[in-house]
């Protein structure tokens, strides 16, 4: 089983516009979708998709609460959810033009350690088979260290981890081994305090680097240039993305990752793993919303060197 938690889960309302956004005037849309959004849900989608076992884990509260619910539903994952009597979870909004994407994310709902020690309970249930992944936003009020917390607490159940966050509560998830963490570049540059990052040897370097604060596995996202991988055995690889052309973003690190964890829980080699992460990640940026089994199937196909 691989659950994911997504403390900060959304509604996403994703619009297209007829043209370019236009300040202080009406402007209006070409397209608009309304998805369950927040990065261990789209991480469930893609791996119920890809015929993987996998449950929902996460905080509700009001009307946008139930939305997200009967969203995960229909898509007929399984979801274990905590249901918060007061607040409301959050609506992101998703524009894209012909600039490219903008979003703009709420804040969401506050979380209280009753209802952290009642989700760490619900994870017990996991064990040495199973993984689980801690991804997206903090809640607001919450400490940072928070994901690292949860790994602490759960460390008895011999579960394995995998985490998607930036910023501190990365850093501090660290020292907890985590199986695989997933950077994308721009947050790679944050954690290290620097401006770029352009060669191989660099990935190389910072992803020694985070394996030596604790990390397994690195996987580094490098949007249309493809991914960076240095697995727990000193293996790396660099594997180009394949060509197309993009429709979003919104969701395709947490495919990638997704891909990751489908093919390493078959017990595929670390390039098949990471090929498959690059599928589906390319898919997703190439798709409307998140990437359907066949559409990631086709771009799997395409070997990328």
């Amino acid at each position: 089983m691989i659950a994911t938690v997504t403390l900060n889960p959304a509604m996403d309302y994703t619009v297209s516009l007829t043209q370019p956004l236009q300040k202080d005037t009406v402007n209006r849309t070409a397209t608009e979708q309304l998805t369950p959004g927040g990065k261990g849900i789209n991480v469930s989608v893609i791996l119920h998709r890809l015929g993987a076992d996998t449950t929902v884990h996460g905080l509700l509260a009001g009307m946008t609460g139930q939305m997200i619910a009967h969203a995960v539903s229909d898509l007929h994952i399984p979801a274990q959810w905590l249901v918060l009597p007061e607040g409301s979870n959050r609506i992101n909004m998703k524009l894209t033009d012909a600039d490219g994407t903008t979003e703009i994310n709420g804040s969401g709902i506050a979380l209280q350690e009753t209802v952290l020690q009642t989700l760490i309970a619900q994870l017990q249930a996991y064990g040495k088979d199973d993984i689980i992944v801690l991804a997206g936003s903090i809640p607001k009020g919450a400490r940072t260290s928070l994901y690292g917390d949860i790994m602490e607490q759960l460390r008895h159940t011999g579960a394995q981890f995998a985490v998607d966050a930036e910023g501190n509560a990365l850093r501090e998830a660290l020292s907890r081994q985590p199986l695989i963490i997933k950077p994308n570049l721009s947050e790679l540059c944050d954690l290290f305090a620097v401006t770029s990052i352009a060669s191989d040897a660099d990935l190389l370097h910072y992803a020694k680097q985070l394996q030596s604060m604790g990390a397994r596995n690195v996987l580094i996202s490098l949007g249309g240039d493809g991914a960076f991988l240095l697995t727990e055995h000193g293996q790396h690889y660099r594997m180009a993305a394949p060509q197309g052309k993009p429709r979003s973003t919104v969701g395709a690190g947490d495919s990638m990752l997704a891909g990751w964890l489908a093919g390493y829980a078959k017990g595929c080699s670390a390039e098949e793993c990471l090929r498959m992460g690059i599928a589906c990640g390319s898919a997703t940026a190439f798709s409307p919303w998140l990437a359907e089994k066949e559409t990631i199937r086709f771009y799997y196909a395409r070997k990328q060197i």
